[in-house]
C-alpha cells in the first residue's frame, strides 16, 4: 500500500516564511539602503530579509540580518528563522540556545516547540522530547496536543509505532479534532487493514478541519479498499482541482 507524504515542518515554514514580502525594508537584496523605519517595523524588515538571504543560500548575510532582527525588536518569527538558519549550518549549539531562547520568550508559539520538537528527535534526544512536551502541557490545550503530536511524529518517524499511537491519542484528549494526531492514526489503522476505523478518523478531519492533500489522498486509498467508487472519484476530482501540485497528487495520477 502507498505511503502518504509528509514534507517537514521545517521545509514548509521556511517556504512559508519565503512568501513574505520585503517592506520598510532597512536593506534589500540588491544592496539599497533606505531610512530606518520604527523599532517594529525595522525588525521584521531584517526578518525578512534575513529570510530572502536564505533562500538564495547567502547564509552569512541571513545570520547578520536575522540577528539584528532579534536585537532590534525580538519576535517569536524571527527567533524561529534563526535557529532553522544555524541548523541548516550544522550549528546544533546556537540552533539548541536560539530555540530554548524562542520557547522562553514566546511560551504560546507553537511553531518553535514544533521545531524544536524536530531539532531534538534528529539526534534521538528522547528524554528532552518528553521533557518539552510536559513543558507544552502546561500552556493550553492548542500547545499541549502539539508537544504529543511531536511527539507522535518522532517516534512514527523511527518506527517505534506503538509510543506514536499513544502520543498521538493523547493529542487528542487536548484537541478531538487534531489533524496531525487523526491522520497518522488513520495511516497506522490503514496499514493494519482497519479500514473502517481510518476512514471514519479521515471523514473527520475532512468535515471539521477541511480538506489538505494528506487527507484527500488517504479518502482515495480508504475509499477504494472499501470499493466506495463514486467517494473515491468525488476525492480524486478534489485532489485534481485542489492540490494538483502535490506529491499525494503525482503519487495517485501517476506524474
Amino acid at each position: 500500500m502507498k505511503k502518504s507524504f509528509k514534507p517537514t515542518i521545517h521545509t514548509l515554514i521556511i517556504g512559508l516564511l519565503a512568501t513574505l514580502l520585503l517592506s520598510g525594508c532597512i536593506t534589500n537584496v540588491n544592496g539599497k539602503k533606505s531610512p530606518d523605519p520604527k523599532p517594529d517595523k525595522a525588525a521584521e524588515a531584517y526578518m525578512k530579509l534575513g529570510i530572502a538571504y536564505m533562500q538564495k543560500g547567502r547564509f552569512d548575510l541571513a545570520e547578520s540580518k536575522l540577528q539584528r532582527s532579534v536585537q532590534t525588536k525580538p519576535s517569536a518569527e524571527a527567533y524561529n528563522a534563526l535557529a532553522l538558519l544555524y541548523e541548516e549550518l550544522h550549528d546544533n549549539a546556537l540552533a539548541e540556545d536560539t530555540y530554548k531562547r524562542l520557547v522562553s520568550e514566546f511560551p504560546d508559539y507553537g511553531l518553535g516547540y514544533l521545531n524544536y520538537n524536530i531539532f531534538l528527535c534528529k539526534y534521538d534526544r528522547h528524554a528532552q522530547i518528553q521533557q518539552l512536551a510536559a513543558q507544552m502541557a502546561s500552556r493550553g490545550k492548542d500547545i499541549a496536543a502539539i508537544g504529543q503530536i511531536a511527539a507522535g511524529n518522532c517516534a512514527f518517524s523511527k518506527g517505534d509505532i506503538a509510543s506514536a499511537q499513544n502520543y498521538y491519542k493523547k493529542a487528542l484528549i487536548y484537541e478531538q479534532y487534531a489533524a496531525g494526531a487523526l491522520l497518522p492514526l488513520a495511516e497506522i489503522d490503514l496499514e493494519r487493514g482497519f479500514v473502517t476505523e481510518a476512514k471514519a478518523k479521515v471523514d473527520k478531519v475532512n468535515n471539521f478541519i477541511g480538506y489538505s492533500a494528506r487527507s484527500v489522498y488517504l479518502s482515495i486509498l480508504i475509499n477504494r479498499e472499501l470499493g466506495n467508487r463514486i467517494e473515491e472519484r468525488k476525492m480524486v476530482n478534489v485532489l485534481r482541482s485542489r492540490f494538483a501540485g502535490s506529491p499525494e497528487a503525482a503519487a495517485i495520477f501517476g506524474q
